[in-house]
């Protein structure tokens, strides 16, 4: 019988590309690319300023509540302090992550990972974490920016 590597078995049944890397990562066998932290989640480069003074983001205002903004949630965690991440779970990359006021994490509806307001993911499938923005309060103007 012949040996050969995973990824030839992988290559044999006809994965490739994108295919080939998806599950090399999951896997666990993939190259340094596959890794997933805050700084590295697939979620894009950002840089957006939200008026609070606007009611469509006067919830901001308030402690514990959060929104989605450009695939960003966004929570104040305290007077006058934010937290924001991306949207999308690492785990299997659904638009489904929001925010828990009583934990003061993030969390993700469709699988139950939980994150902290780092981006870390601390329980749940995930193992991954979410890619994590800079938040600025100047006035009411609040800044989200990579």
């Amino acid at each position: 019988m012949e040996k050969v590597s995973r990824l030839e078995f992988l290559k044999k049944l006809g994965f490739g590309g994108a295919a080939l890397m998806a599950t090399l990562c999951v896997a666990g066998l993939g190259t340094s690319s596959c890794k997933s932290n805050s700084a590295s989640t697939s979620a894009g480069s950002k840089d957006f300023t939200l008026d609070l003074n606007q009611s469509a983001y006067a919830d901001l205002k308030i402690v514990g509540k959060f929104m989605v903004v450009q695939d960003v949630v966004i929570a104040c965690t305290a007077a006058g302090t934010y937290a924001a991440v991306t949207v999308i779970c690492s785990h299997e990359g659904k638009k489904q992550v929001g925010y828990r006021e009583s934990q003061k994490d993030f969390y993700c509806t469709a699988h139950g990972a939980v994150y902290d307001q780092q981006g870390k993911g601390k329980s749940g499938p995930s193992s991954g974490g979410l890619r994590v923005y800079n938040t600025s309060l100047t006035g009411n103007n609040l800044r989200i920016y990579s």
